[in-house]
């Protein structure tokens, strides 16, 4: 399978048309976690929703913020094309499986979605089970793990048993060089998204909410410093403020500083080492 320069293309521009569509219906900052919403500003938490495939919106613990979301959208126009193969990509803690886990629930009802593990043997039956099925979309997770060959031969294993199926492949950033070592799948991919790590004022918006909701005062800088050092990624965004309150609690009369935080970084950093 391999697509021509102008279907490229034009796959990519009804891709941004697509990804605008969808990101002007749910303009909302959301996260992935069971604790999300303690994360999120209340102004933020009116607009939550989740669209499902036949466009209705619903209530739902998947949240997302800002690149999350942009990846479910084109990652939800490129299964809509038959044959298709899509790429998911992220540092570990950007939230590849949340994304894979909302795309699943976008699709619902418009498509028969199969979720496997590139480490699960049982992938081509699992296929098997949906193989006359309409719309067959397979999101294969924790694809940075695979060996040389393994994701080639899982896709092909997934289209002998539903030639008409829509893959996505999903992993964190060790993914692109499994795929760069197997150059005849690398050409099938007609999709490559990215989950970027959180902007400043989204590290703001966790940092100063979860604080604030708790009753804990800190100095301007303290966000900054959060955001330099967990570089944005969510998952140690959210370690370093829950680490920052347990400090507050046992100083309730003193403001967290940034300093503070600095000192919980290294020693979290010396624990780890």
């Amino acid at each position: 399978m391999w697509f021509s320069a102008a279907k490229v293309s034009r796959f990519l521009s009804g891709c941004l048309m697509f990804e605008v569509e969808m990101m002007n219906q749910t303009k909302t900052l959301m996260y992935s976690d069971s604790q999300a919403s303690r994360f999120v500003s209340p102004e933020s938490r009116s607009r939550l929703e989740v669209v499902s495939g036949e466009g209705k919106t619903q209530p739902s613990s998947i949240q997302l913020f800002h690149s999350q979301r942009a990846a479910v959208a084109r990652l939800q126009y490129a299964v809509l094309q038959e044959s298709n193969l899509a790429v998911l990509c992220g540092p570990g803690g950007s939230g590849v499986s949340t994304v894979m886990s909302a795309l699943v629930a976008r699709l619902h009802g418009a498509s028969h979605v199969v979720q496997v593990d590139v480490r699960q043997a049982e992938v081509s039956s699992q296929v098997a089970e949906c193989a006359s099925a309409g719309n067959v979309v397979v999101t294969v997770d924790n694809c940075h793990l695979a060996t040389v060959g393994m994701l080639g031969a899982v896709s092909e294993a997934i289209w002998l048993q539903s030639p008409r199926a829509s893959v996505v492949l999903g992993g964190r950033g060790r993914l692109m060089t499994v795929l760069s070592r197997d150059r005849g799948l690398l050409d099938k991919v007609l999709l490559r998204s990215v989950i970027h790590p959180l902007s400043l004022s989204e590290t703001r918006s966790i940092v100063e909410t979860q604080l604030t909701a708790n009753g804990h005062a800190c100095s301007e800088s303290v966000w900054l410093v959060i955001h330099q050092i967990a570089a944005g990624i969510l998952e140690d965004v959210l370690r370093l403020v829950a680490m920052a309150q347990v400090v507050a609690e046992g100083h309730p009369d003193k403001a967290i500083q940034a300093d503070d935080i600095e000192q919980i970084h290294e020693r979290l950093h010396a624990a780890a080492a």
